[in-house]
């Protein structure tokens, strides 16, 4: 059997079924198989969803869904992404131009660093990761060190949106929290590269997990098993990062990550819904062992691997040591956002809605009120603060994450009202599914940088709905007054913001 094989995308009808976000210690947390076929286009099209027709700003093409492939985890690291590689040659070959873009939008020597790029990135954390990652260099040939960096600088540059909801279908009297997200990227060939993948532990075991992920990225941007979703958000600075002691500590982690003496973010999302290599091989040596001594056994078919519960993550995440981001974790009853620093987060809990995007809370007034977003005094200074610090670019990530933030929180509101004059008295809110995606197609929560749109399920551990957009596939909507100044809607120059000379231009104020 081939190592990696794709299925077809499982498309399912959730039924599932607000409040304002509270600290987590105000809560109490308690705790397929698939054959080799031939490989058909990477970006086969699929019928349009009805509810991105009514949206002017979305050009008239077909709905795209990530192909699927499926992953076993008890062949060899090097053998895992195979098919995928061969697939995706031509795209992972173009992570050499990927990255002299990204030097060059940073001011920064390309033969120069190519060199000590070659001398100093060598592995990551994770051994298994590294030969994950030797197996798909050996399929497409691109050098070692060019797919070390795509690893651990990739969570470095995207804009997100995350979050969880509950979501009830009419007539249903009980709901689920489920996990939206949206991921964008300026940079126009990581769109070819955007994938699906399930896991599974031998070629009759059941579907561990599931991820929406870039090609050639081993670590965890979104996924979910049973029991678990999670989603990475970028965040722009980090806490008290104008003391020097702080900064030496926080880009000193960042160093030992680059150096592979530490993981990254994304290695750590990845182990909160896979196995680990140890997992896995005592999982192996207690099946040999079992059939040495006679007792039949289906491989893997209804082992249960051992996972942290959304109270273990909001006790022991905050600590770990990592890059500044917002972690966002839903286990189908609550969403859990953590801001998180080096070695402390912020945490947010609702079993209602929570939305998180690239700001931290501090930015926003104490008024729930989505038009007043941008009117606090103690934002505005909080706002001011970061921006001296990182220079040119925090104004426009700011005012850009704010507005998708804003979109879903009016959203949300509407929602509430609306449910208050049908049903009469105050209850707990809910959305309909099919309502929740025409949050995550309006714009700007979509927006010319979006790459894909994906609800998660952690309660059966499945891709609710996901959908991806090639270049151009959507634009911006000029004539909409609500997307205008004051920090309310898509800049004109937010392709510099994500990727471009606004970005970098803060990224070199942090290193200097």
């Amino acid at each position: 059997m081939a190592p990696t094989t794709r299925s077809k995308a499982a498309q399912m009808t959730a039924t599932q079924s607000d409040s304002f976000a509270q600290s987590a210690s105000d809560f109490n947390l308690s705790g397929s198989s698939s054959s080799t076929t031939p490989t058909p286009s990477p970006h086969a099209r699929f019928s349009r969803d009805v509810a991105a027709e009514d949206n002017s700003f979305f050009s008239p093409l077909e709905e795209i869904v990530p192909p699927v492939y499926t992953i076993d985890l008890s062949l060899p690291p090097t053998q895992r992404y195979v098919q995928v590689a061969q697939d995706y040659t031509f795209v992972i070959g173009d992570l050499t131009e990927l990255i002299d873009e990204l030097l060059e939008e940073a001011g920064l020597p390309n033969k120069i660093s190519h060199f000590l790029a070659k001398c100093v990135l060598r592995k990551l954390y994770s051994k298994e990761q590294t030969e994950e990652l030797r197996g798909i260099g050996k399929v497409t040939g691109v050098p070692m060190y060019l797919l070390i960096a795509y690893n651990v600088l990739l969570d470095l540059l995207m804009g997100c949106t995350s979050g969880g909801v509950l979501v009830k279908e009419p007539r249903s009297k009980q709901g689920k929290m489920l996990h939206f997200r949206t991921l964008d990227w300026a940079m126009p060939r990581l769109r070819k590269a955007v994938v699906q993948f399930e896991f599974k532990n031998g070629p009759h075991g059941n579907i561990i997990a599931r991820s929406v992920n870039y090609v050639g990225f081993v670590g965890t941007f979104t996924g979910v098993r049973k029991g678990l979703s999670v989603s990475l958000n970028y965040r722009p600075y980090h806490n008290d990062d104008h003391s020097k002691q702080a900064n030496f500590k926080f880009y000193g982690h960042l160093l030992m990550v680059l150096l592979g003496w530490r993981p990254t973010i994304c290695a750590h999302l990845r182990d909160s819904i896979l196995p680990t290599e140890k997992e896995l091989k005592r999982r192996t040596d207690e099946i040999k062992k079992r059939r040495k001594d006679g007792i039949k056994i289906k491989f893997e078919e209804t082992y249960e691997y051992t996972h942290a519960t959304l109270a273990d993550i909001a006790q022991n995440m905050p600590k770990v040591p990592t890059t500044a981001a917002y972690l966002t974790f839903c286990d189908g009853s609550q969403t859990l956002i953590l801001e998180k620093d080096r070695v402390t987060a912020k945490a947010l809990l609702s079993s209602h809605f929570l939305a998180v995007t690239n700001h931290d809370t501090s930015y926003e007034p104490i008024s729930s009120d989505p038009a007043s977003f941008n009117s606090s005094t103690s934002a505005q200074k909080e706002r001011a603060a970061h921006a001296k610090t990182h220079r040119i670019g925090m104004d426009e990530l700011i005012d850009e994450s704010m507005s998708r933030k804003g979109c879903l929180t009016a959203a949300w509101a509407e929602r509430l009202r609306r449910l208050k004059r049908e049903e009469g008295e105050a209850q707990e809110g809910y959305v309909e599914f099919e309502e929740l995606k025409t949050w995550l197609l309006e714009y700007p929560v979509v927006n010319e940088q979006t790459n894909y749109a994906v609800v998660l399920d952690p309660r059966l551990g499945e891709v609710a709905w996901c959908r991806m957009w090639e270049e151009g596939d959507i634009r911006g909507d000029s004539n909409d007054e609500d997307y205008g100044a004051e920090g309310s809607g898509r800049n004109e120059n937010f392709s510099d913001g994500v990727s471009g000379n606004g970005v970098w231009g803060w990224v070199r104020g942090m290193w200097s």
